[in-house]
């Protein structure tokens, strides 16, 4: 079978078809300043040791914080937080301002962390590796955080929608 490589429409409209969850991550660099990025590039990669890995595209405001961070939080996003997942989304703009976070004791630089999140995935910066107009980042979780009791935020052929837990009856 010959392959042939797709072009930029038709591969961006076929990952569309491709539902995913939403996360914001977020660091504090050297200086004290928090910078976040929005990304559904996300995916668990090891039990043991705990490691996640998140994209960041290469022209991100934040890309060069990140390459340096040691440490970041990924926080899993509900559906009541999707207008914060178009606030990270945007570039030049105050992404901290009048939203809550929370630091973790200990962490310094301490990263930022939405405790409304589903989740809040604590990460030490374990490698960076460059690919194609993006970086992988993997993080080795050092703590993980959850709450149950919430329905995910879902990215799904350009839009935001929810997920609607169904129970499948025993035949």
């Amino acid at each position: 079978m010959q392959s042939e490589r797709p072009d930029s429409t038709s591969f961006r409209e076929a990952l569309c078809t491709f539902p995913s969850g939403v996360t914001i991550v977020t660091t504090t660099d050297d200086d004290g300043r928090h910078w976040g990025f929005t990304a559904s590039s996300f995916s668990s990669l090891s039990m043991d040791p705990p490691l996640v890995l998140v994209c960041i595209a290469n022209t991100a405001d934040s890309h060069p914080v990140f390459l340096r961070a040691r440490r970041y939080a990924i926080n899993i996003l509900s559906q009541s937080q999707r207008e914060l997942a178009v606030h990270f989304a945007r570039k030049n703009v105050d992404k901290f301002s009048g939203h809550r976070f929370e630091f973790r004791a200990g962490h310094r630089p301490a990263p930022p962390h939405l405790p409304e999140s589903m989740a809040v995935l604590l990460c030490r910066t374990h490698s960076a590796h460059p690919a194609g107009d993006h970086t992988v980042l993997i993080g080795e979780v050092t703590q993980a955080l959850f709450n149950q009791k919430q329905i995910p935020l879902v990215y799904f052929n350009r839009t935001f929608g929810r997920f609607e837990p169904e129970t499948v009856g025993a035949s």
